[in-house]
């Protein structure tokens, strides 16, 4: 099970996870399960993640790169994204590929 917590407080944002895995009784490691995208003066992004470890290294993977078409026909990346919106987006499209790519696999 993976707890992550993220809480707006009057001082500003604080974001917590845990960082357990397992893949079964006697297989239990450890592995950071909240990445931070920072581009410093602009924009911080956090993004936690629970589930199927490949998945999210891959759908990781895919964010630095991952584009999707703005109002203006534009190319949107989550470094200028003008909202959160956008970034949601964006993180869905990666999913949506990785789950293409990998569903009927993962399924076996």
């Amino acid at each position: 099970m993976t707890y992550c917590v993220a809480m707006r407080l009057n001082a500003g944002l604080v974001f917590l996870s845990d960082s357990r895995t397992n893949a079964g009784m006697d297989q239990i490691s450890t592995f950071r399960k909240m990445t931070v995208y920072e581009q410093p003066g602009d924009r911080v992004l956090v993004l936690m993640s629970a589930g199927n470890l490949a998945i999210t290294q891959a759908v990781k993977q895919l964010l630095s790169s991952e584009t999707i078409d703005g109002a203006d026909g534009e190319p949107v990346t989550i470094w200028n994204a003008r909202s959160m919106f956008d970034v949601a987006r964006i993180v869905g499209s990666a999913v949506r590929k990785v789950h293409a790519r990998d569903a009927e696999a993962l399924k076996k």
